[in-house]
């Protein structure tokens, strides 16, 4: 079963990645803003990918699909 630690790891990423998004931005500093946003959904996905990897492997043992 999934932990609810993951879904506050996520929301803790996405709250200081939009803050440090706002503040590049006021800085006049747009491309590191872009790229600050784009590292955070990069650590998402390396947090994500392997969770909906397992899911997949439970469902295809679920269904038997081989």
């Amino acid at each position: 079963m999934i932990n609810v630690d993951i879904i506050f790891k996520i929301a803790g990423v996405g709250i200081l990645i939009a803050v440090l998004h706002m503040v590049l931005k006021e800085a006049g500093k747009e491309t590191m803003a872009e790229m600050a946003t784009i590292a955070g959904v990069a650590v998402v996905l390396f947090w994500v990918v392997p969770l909906l990897a397992r899911l997949f492997e439970q469902v295809k043992t679920v269904f038997r699909l081989f």
